[in-house]
């Protein structure tokens, strides 16, 4: 049986830049430096592998990616050599979906049963060594607005530049450590955002942490994909991000002349191994800030926060069916309510309060939850009795006056951050007490 790859091949005819692809199963072939690849996953289905992704770059400064199925990946992985400069022919051509764009052009390269990949040694054309998607703060505020729901990580991503304001995570010294690390990067003489590093970037970075250099500050950092939570920019890792120091790349020579970044300012490291438990007064700003400075093996914490209450937010209702045995919420087959840890068809339920408010400190809103102790605490009503008020009026999905009343009032609310705010898509933070006065929560004892 041929091999589908060869460890070499002879001087390079002519051959088709990226730009004139045909569409199809075609006799083109193609020459260019593999600058990166990576493994994709599916993170929808717990990180399912389905293929590498690879990057290549011709001689007309053009990159295309090219993707080799799961099925193939183990027959083509070892050939596969980050720097080197490749011919691969018998492939499809398809165009790419907006959706699942990683660089500016309009098609990929799929590998098929009798696709070949061979290392070109002699007469290769001349190819710059790295190409980069660079964007400035604009451009990943408009991405990170994009609000797609994909099931891989590649959409809508970057590649940044900045200088190192500060490193936090837990174990950084520990490369074998998983566990995600957050990065300060100034990208604008006065924007800063935050990188969130997870997995084997994570692993990778606390790598270069642990070789003791920190003086190199300035960071060019790979497919990074941008979000907005809590007025603050984030820019998560993907299995294709990688970090390049070298102070001779263009890029981050541009950008110590711009910004005027320094190449050589150490950093300060900041290890959570041991969680964190003060109770102290914060902002809505920091309780942003905590989550994005910490990872999601930081012990649970409590924060005092004091702010306004603006509204009820009505998207997600006011209440819910608890099961009277567990206090889980019961779900709904068909016209009965079922609970998913109750094993007995004898489930009965009762409305609780879950109540999302909208609240303001006078910088930064944020959406707190409130639920059934909390809230019949707050409003001196109970929610299976609004329930019933609600049924008698024929069952119109109104927020109940006593909620709508606590606009405009301001409280202390006592704050349990878990590991739920450390997902993606976790917005909400959880009241677990509320007064009126700072005093009432700490016992007449000043928090520090």
């Amino acid at each position: 049986m041929t091999s589908a790859v060869s460890p070499v091949a002879n001087a390079v005819v002519a051959h088709s830049t990226f730009n004139s692809l045909r569409l199809g199963r075609t006799s083109q072939f193609v020459v260019g430096r593999l600058i990166r690849f990576w493994d994709s996953r599916n993170i929808k289905k717990n990180g399912e592998f389905m293929g590498i992704t690879i990057l290549l770059l011709n001689e007309l400064d053009s990159v295309i990616h090219g993707f080799i199925p799961a099925n193939r990946a183990s027959h083509y992985r070892p050939d596969l050599k980050s720097g080197s400069i490749v011919k691969v022919d018998r492939f499809e051509v398809a165009r790419c979906a907006h959706t699942y764009k990683i660089t500016e052009h309009q098609f990929v390269i799929r590998f098929t049963p009798s696709t070949r990949i061979c290392e070109v040694l002699t007469d290769a054309p001349v190819i710059n060594s790295e190409k980069f998607m660079m964007r400035r703060y604009d451009h990943l505020h408009v991405l990170s607005n994009t609000n797609l729901e994909l099931p891989v990580t590649f959409h809508k991503l970057a590649d940044v530049v900045g200088e190192i304001r500060s490193v936090q995570g837990s174990d950084l010294r520990n490369d074998a450590a998983t566990t995600r690390v957050v990065v300060r990067l100034l990208i604008e003489p006065d924007v800063t955002v935050y990188l969130s590093l997870w997995d084997e970037a994570a692993s990778t970075f606390r790598g270069l942490l642990k070789a003791g250099d920190k003086t190199k500050s300035v960071m060019l950092v790979t497919t990074v994909n941008p979000k907005l939570f809590g007025g603050n920019m984030y820019l998560n890792s993907t299995p294709g991000t990688r970090f390049f120091f070298d102070t001779n790349l263009p890029d981050i020579a541009e950008f110590v002349s711009r910004v005027g970044g320094e190449s050589s300012k150490v950093f300060p490291l900041v290890d959570t191994l041991q969680g964190i438990k003060k109770k102290e007064l914060v902002s809505i700003a920091d309780l942003n800030t905590f989550i994005s400075n910490s990872n999601e093996q930081t012990q649970e914490a409590d924060f005092f926060c004091k702010a306004r209450i603006v509204g009820v937010v009505h998207e997600n209702g006011w209440s819910f069916v608890a099961c009277t045995g567990c206090n889980r919420k019961l779900e709904r087959i068909g016209t009965s309510l079922s609970c998913n840890r109750c094993v007995t068809d004898a489930v009965t339920g009762v409305v609780r309060f879950r109540v999302e408010l909208a609240v303001d400190d006078g910088n930064d809103s944020a959406t707190f939850v409130f639920f059934d102790k909390e809230m019949t605490k707050l409003t001196k009503q109970d929610a299976a009795v609004l329930a019933l008020d609600e049924a008698a009026n024929g069952g119109e999905k109104n927020i109940p006056i006593c909620l709508e009343e606590l606009t405009d009032k301001e409280f202390v609310f006592q704050i349990r951050v878990t590991p739920f705010n450390f997902t993606p898509n976790y917005r909400t933070f959880t009241v677990s007490t509320i007064t009126e006065d700072i005093i009432s929560l700490t016992h007449g004892k000043i928090v520090q």
